[in-house]
């Protein structure tokens, strides 16, 4: 099982993209598709998406949004991002990249802004989703956020932080982290939500997050998990900050594996 790099052009950008194919796979196994936080990339992700492929016995696609990575890079004027941006990245760019590659029904596994953009596609085109595994999504914003995002931004300033990401992010390190920090951070920003758009989700919805999670509250949870419109289960990890599957990767696994129907492991 041997991750394969490659590039796909969606509306005119390369994302760069990886594929991994565990041993064995049937032919008609869906395909999990992640989605990084906002300072994410491929590489971010660690060695999570080999064990989520062997643990289901599905391929799966990691892909770096626009901005991120060896993704290409924002324009100028576009940082900071509209109040909008997840609509953008679920519509043009998730959407695209599914037809791109010609995934039918892809089941979608984010992570923070990954998740949030993963619930948005759900809403937006229900059809065309088999499930959706959420970490430490954000349909609103909270203070405990905006408070999180301001002390990461001081550390930033005060550390060598930008360093350690540039190993990811290279020549665009500064625009990732503006694309984040000054977009959260704008007034306007502060009213914004996606709360509404919840009840049109219909296919089955895990919800995760960690209790200490620094950047968002149980609210989060018990928002996505009242309003959505079809089939929901909801996952509070004890000893879990922001990032669950670094944090509990078995309980992520576990509980996935129980969300997709999947009896037994396909791998150990």
């Amino acid at each position: 099982m041997k991750p394969e790099n490659f590039y796909a052009t969606v509306n005119g950008i390369s994302l760069s993209c990886q594929r991994i194919i565990p041993d064995g796979v049937r032919a008609d196994a869906p395909t999990i598709l992640m989605l990084h936080e906002a300072l994410g990339t491929i590489r971010m992700w660690r060695d999570f998406p080999e064990k989520l492929a062997s643990a289901t016995g599905y391929p799966v696609i990691v892909y770096e949004r626009r901005g991120h990575g060896r993704s290409d890079p924002h324009a100028k004027r576009d940082i900071p991002r509209a109040i909008d941006f997840h609509n953008t990245e679920s519509d043009v760019y998730l959407h695209g990249l599914i037809t791109e590659l010609g995934l039918s029904k892809p089941i979608l596994f984010g992570h923070s802004d990954g998740a949030t953009i993963a619930l948005k596609y759900a809403a937006r085109f229900p059809d065309n989703v088999t499930a959706v595994i959420s970490e430490a999504a954000h349909v609103f914003v909270e203070d405990v956020t905006v408070a999180g995002i301001t002390e990461a931004a001081k550390i930033y300033a005060d550390t060598d932080w930008k360093t350690k990401l540039q190993r990811h992010h290279f020549a665009q390190t500064d625009d990732v982290f503006r694309s984040w920090v000054d977009t959260w951070r704008q007034p306007d920003f502060l009213e914004w939500n996606m709360v509404d758009e919840l009840t049109n989700i219909i296919c089955p919805l895990l919800v995760i997050q960690g209790d200490d999670d620094q950047f968002g509250s149980d609210e989060q949870v018990h928002t996505i998990c009242a309003k959505t419109g079809g089939p929901v289960t909801k996952m509070l990890i004890k000893e879990c900050g922001h990032i669950p599957h670094f944090d509990q990767p078995d309980q992520v696994i576990s509980a996935t594996l129980k969300h997709l129907g999947i009896t037994e492991p396909a791998a150990a």
